[in-house]
């Protein structure tokens, strides 16, 4: 995950410039999930049908301060599996406040899958925190998309021999999305409603070839429940289109129970 940490790494120090930043909140969760494929196109044969249920073990953390906001986690996911078909997923998102409420947006997302490829996703752009109140919040956010890719796809030249022909490395077109959060309670029960978004727009030829699509959606809703002060269970509904490799759209559910820090 070389270079995973370092793009991480340039992140957190960007974020930790501000001497004199001020604290507004903060959390932290270490959890285990249970995911279980849906739906999936006929084109693709099924999520179901071509990828297993598994359990992730993670940990996550945020916070805010008077200059913006972070967040990151780390999962190493199919832990019931065998080792060869382990994978490991980070993500690190920044929002530094340059006018008010308007941010200058960095993201970083890296997948190391023993069974499928390794992929790096990186987005520089602006985004907006001024949509928020008592409970709740709506931060969007927009940038260039940079990829770096290890699948390459081969064919059989004139000589017959096997030369790759695919390299989606590099410009990837656009993102745009958000993240949002709303807490209620019911009898007295806290409860949260969580969602991000992700659509890439313009792709580059080649990443449009391996994900169906010029266009792709990623995200998730979730549903949380606190147990008790320091135990929490959850029920995510994650869905996409043209993403993960599925042509069309394709969705899990994700069951987690975790620990706040």
């Amino acid at each position: 995950m070389r270079k995973s940490v370092v793009a991480l790494s340039v992140l957190a120090a960007a974020a930790a410039v501000p001497a004199q930043a001020e604290y507004l909140y903060g959390f932290g969760n270490v959890y285990a999930d249970y995911l279980k494929w849906t739906n999936g196109d006929d084109k693709f044969g099924g999520v179901e049908n071509n990828r297993d249920e598994h359990v992730t073990i993670g940990a996550e953390a945020g916070a805010g301060f008077d200059w913006g906001q972070v967040y990151g986690f780390y999962e190493y996911e199919k832990l019931d599996q065998a080792s060869d078909s382990r994978s490991q997923a980070a993500k690190f998102t920044a929002h530094y406040k340059l006018i008010d409420d308007v941010t200058l947006y960095g993201q970083v997302y890296d997948l190391k899958d023993n069974k499928f490829t390794n992929e790096q996703s990186r987005v520089l752009g602006f985004g907006y925190l001024g949509l928020n109140g008592q409970g709740w919040s709506f931060n969007p956010f927009i940038g260039v998309h940079d990829l770096s890719i290890d699948n390459t796809n081969e064919k059989f030249d004139a000589e017959d021999k096997l030369e790759s022909y695919t390299n989606a490395s590099g410009f990837n077109g656009y993102m745009a999305g958000w993240t949002a959060m709303y807490n209620f309670d019911i009898a007295g029960q806290p409860l949260m409603i969580t969602n991000w978004h992700e659509i890439e727009f313009d792709r580059n030829d080649d990443y449009a070839a391996m994900q169906y699509g010029k266009i792709g959606h990623n995200g998730g809703v979730s549903l949380w429940y606190d147990i008790t002060e320091t135990v929490y269970t959850g029920l995510t509904y994650r869905y996409f289109y043209n993403k993960l490799g599925v042509d069309g759209y394709g969705d899990a559910v994700i069951f987690r129970v975790g620990i706040h820090l």
